[in-house]
């Protein structure tokens, strides 16, 4: 790794811009072949000399992938494959329109992952329980379906005549893979969390916490020099504090809830509880992706043996033990 005044963050030059109103619209280069194109959702892109390229996730929505083929045409790149790291309508919401756009574009995702994408309706199910009212079905959390052209498994992915790698790394989505480019850096997608996100989202939304611990400790062992969360607008060169970041975030949400188990508690007044502790205000879409969220860190302790849960006059009460 190296290291930077900053604390291992920077922020490199743009290497191409557009500038639309007071936006402006770049490609920034990180290392050698390997560049992305800031957003709410980081898209990657690995170039080579042919002038084809790799995407890595798009974004939210169309104006989005507006966004990213100009950017790619004011490089004279075009896109040949787009890698998404899991089926968050934030991560491939603009994959139809960028496929529109490249007829020739081939869209990759694992096969956990290319369920929700294909049909999208069956995320917001999962997450509300039943069918979800209009309320719910908003950008974030809904996106139209998208057909998966190809479906990759974790190990090296040759693209272009060049190897990548896909690397497991469950615990944010149980088909999440993080994406290694021959220059060293790596697309963690929601895999991990920036520490601005994990400030702004105290509860970070997991859905295995096991396995989120496990992610860490994998991605900690990985030959990279660059790290790029989907999330978040610097690349990072020390990747073991914000790994340790997400270690410390993960403990403290346990022990909050733990500790305020200390009395029984459904898992809607424990999210208030949460919520008032550490100043989290929700909308309605919000509110279920955080009781989701505290879903995994409830069953993470119910499996280790900290909490327990029992029916009492037809509600569920969680407490310590």
């Amino acid at each position: 790794m190296s290291n930077s005044a900053d604390g291992g963050r920077y922020r490199p030059a743009p290497a191409a811009s557009i500038r639309k109103g007071t936006i402006t619209l770049e490609l920034v280069k990180i290392h050698g072949h390997t560049y992305y194109i800031p957003g709410a959702t980081n898209t990657g892109v690995f170039t080579t000399k042919s002038g084809y390229c790799v995407l890595i996730d798009s974004g939210i929505n169309n104006t989005v992938a507006h966004k990213i083929s100009k950017v790619l045409a004011e490089k004279g790149l075009k896109p040949r494959y787009l890698l998404t790291t899991h089926g968050h309508a934030d991560h491939f919401g603009a994959h139809n329109l960028l496929k529109e756009l490249y007829p020739g574009l081939e869209i990759l995702a694992s096969p956990g992952e290319k369920v929700y994408m294909e049909n999208n309706l069956q995320a917001t199910t999962t997450l509300y329980g039943a069918v979800p009212y209009d309320e719910i079905k908003v950008p974030l959390l809904f996106a139209r379906s998208t057909a998966v052209d190809i479906t990759i498994t974790p190990g090296p992915l040759k693209l272009l005549d060049q190897h990548l790698e896909a690397i497991a790394t469950p615990g944010h989505t149980a088909g999440h893979l993080a994406f290694l480019t021959p220059d060293g850096v790596l697309f963690s997608g929601d895999a991990v969390f920036d520490q601005g996100i994990l400030a702004k989202y105290p509860l970070p939304f997991l859905l295995d916490i096991k396995a989120e611990l496990a992610t860490l400790e994998v991605i900690a062992g990985l030959e990279i020099k660059y790290l790029l969360p989907a999330h978040g607008q610097e690349v990072i060169t020390e990747v073991e504090p914000v790994l340790e970041a997400n270690r410390r975030q993960i403990a403290n949400c346990l022990d909050i809830i733990v500790e305020l188990l200390s009395q029984p508690l459904t898992r809607e007044d424990l999210l208030a509880q949460v919520a008032i502790l550490e100043d989290i205000t929700m909308d309605i879409p919000q509110y279920f992706l955080n009781l989701s969220s505290l879903s995994a860190f409830l069953s993470y302790l119910k499996d280790e043996g900290r909490i327990s849960c029992s029916v009492e006059n037809g509600k569920l009460y969680f407490f310590a033990i």
